[in-house]
């Protein structure tokens, strides 16, 4: 439990910036699949995030279904078996791939994806697909395109019989509210009518707009212009809308932090390059990389206390998504450090890794697919602003602990907007397919954050002790 306390040692330092201060919202956190309207948005930043929504290629980010033993095959969800999953056997919607929360109209689905199926039934809505009748429906095109959700909602057994008519759900709700008045005791105690003020109804205020107005507030000390900046201003629009002020200043912002929190400091470096008295080189190896990655995370979680959007999320969640996100960024941070010519890594300290120092550290088994994955994006051409955004786009990702996820997905669009917007500018007539492979990287962080965890248990099993830093934000113990 010591560990909590120490796993960031930057994390008081976020408590004294008012990072983790608990930050109210006007949105009830049970809102089931908020769409951009549910948030009242300002025009301006409706607009903003409005206005790159056509991809016509992308790739499946669904993880693998899992039922779990359950079967689909009547409307009563409260049959079926319930109860918390466990982390290695979680249930997951069978539309959308994202955690689900139980059987609803027949199928075992998420909450939002049990409302928008809800939503659509008792409206009778009538959808259009931009992109060809046959999208793979995934944790990010669910809300892209809706005939496709709904089409793979009915597909997975939804069944619009058991959606019971909203006329009914408002006789219902009467009469529960009848009952509840019966059942209210008297009270004999005289109550001031200022003690009992009614509270204020919630107003829909845009957390995202404020978001971007303090990006707007703050500009960042950059040199007068950033690769990004010069690579979008002196290319030909083709007709394509160009990236909006807030998304450029959003962009130039993680560019500079990305910079300012990716090495660590001389003096860390020579700590740790400094072999201890009778260590063997195996041992040293192994430590060197426990310790490096342990700067790594530090760095990281600095990083993510200047993402715009951060500060609006509750301590707790700003925990959970540190830990849950820390081995992902690790590896785009990896992939930076790339060396081609060496098929390396370039260490922190300028020292390469290979295959081979992997193996001497006892962790020969997960750097194929390091490696492999370090290829990958050199071959892509990733350039230091699709870094960044793909990192805070990781950061806030939807994670199994998140009390407030829809809080976190509706920030994560926004900089999932602004990676589209840049690469549609850049790229212009490859911007699809782009677009559509730098999400498809998502999916392979998760992946390679699974194997992270696997090595992990592996280096336990093989009394190899990771620093108590790594395994409380990795939950080794666990």
């Amino acid at each position: 439990a010591g560990h909590v306390i120490m796993w960031v040692r930057g994390y008081a330092a976020m408590r004294e910036d008012g990072c983790c201060d608990q930050v109210s919202s006007s949105c009830s956190p049970g809102v089931e699949d908020l769409e951009l309207w549910d948030l009242g948005l300002a025009a301006g930043s409706r607009a903003l995030l409005e206005h790159a929504r056509d991809i016509s290629g992308h790739e499946d980010l669904s993880p693998p279904n899992s039922l779990n033993g359950y079967s689909a095959d009547s409307c009563d969800g409260s049959k079926k078996k319930k109860g918390t999953a466990t982390r290695q056997q979680e249930e997951l919607c069978l539309v959308c791939g994202d955690r689900a929360s139980g059987y609803h109209y027949n199928a075992l689905t998420c909450e939002g994806c049990k409302g928008f199926f809800r939503r659509s039934i008792t409206k009778n809505a009538v959808y259009q697909c931009k992109y060809g009748n046959n999208c793979e429906i995934d944790m990010y095109m669910r809300r892209k395109c809706q005939e496709c959700r709904l089409k793979k909602c009915l597909s997975v057994g939804m069944r619009p019989e058991c959606v019971v008519p909203e006329y009914q759900c408002a006789v219902k709700r009467k009469e529960k509210k009848a009952q509840k008045e019966k059942d209210k005791p008297v009270s004999t105690t005289t109550i001031s009518p200022e003690a009992v003020k009614p509270e204020p109804e919630p107003h829909r205020v845009s957390f995202t707009s404020s978001l971007f107005q303090s990006v707007i507030k703050e500009p960042t000390k950059l040199s007068p212009e950033s690769g990004a900046e010069v690579a979008l201003k002196h290319s030909p629009t083709y007709g394509i809308k160009p990236v909006s002020p807030e998304q450029q200043e959003l962009i130039n912002r993680l560019v500079y932090f990305q910079s300012e929190y990716e090495h660590p400091s001389e003096e860390d470096v020579r700590r740790i390059n400094s072999p201890n008295e009778d260590e063997e080189q195996i041992d040293f190896r192994f430590r060197h990389i426990t310790e490096i990655t342990i700067l790594t995370v530090q760095l990281i979680v600095e990083f993510a206390k200047r993402l715009p959007g951060f500060d609006k999320i509750i301590k707790e969640d700003q925990i959970a998504l540190l830990k849950a996100c820390s081995s992902e960024v690790m590896m785009l941070r990896t992939a930076r450090k790339y060396d081609a010519s060496t098929d390396s890594i370039v260490f922190a300290d300028n020292q390469l890794y290979s295959r081979e120092s992997y193996n001497l550290a006892g962790m020969g088994d997960v750097v194929d697919d390091i490696l492999r994955f370090c290829r990958h994006m050199y071959r892509m051409k990733v350039d230091n602003a699709e870094y960044a955004l793909l990192t805070a786009i990781v950061i806030f990702s939807e994670r199994p602990s998140l009390m407030e996820g829809w809080k976190v997905e509706k920030i994560q669009e926004i900089y999932l907007e602004a990676l589209k917007s840049y690469v549609d500018n850049r790229m212009k007539l490859r911007a699809p397919s782009i677009y559509a492979k730098l999400l498809s990287v998502l999916t392979e962080l998760r992946t390679l954050g699974n194997q992270n965890s696997e090595m992990c248990f592996s280096l336990k099993l093989q009394n190899k002790k990771l620093p108590p830093f790594l395994a409380e934000i990795w939950d080794v113990n666990s």
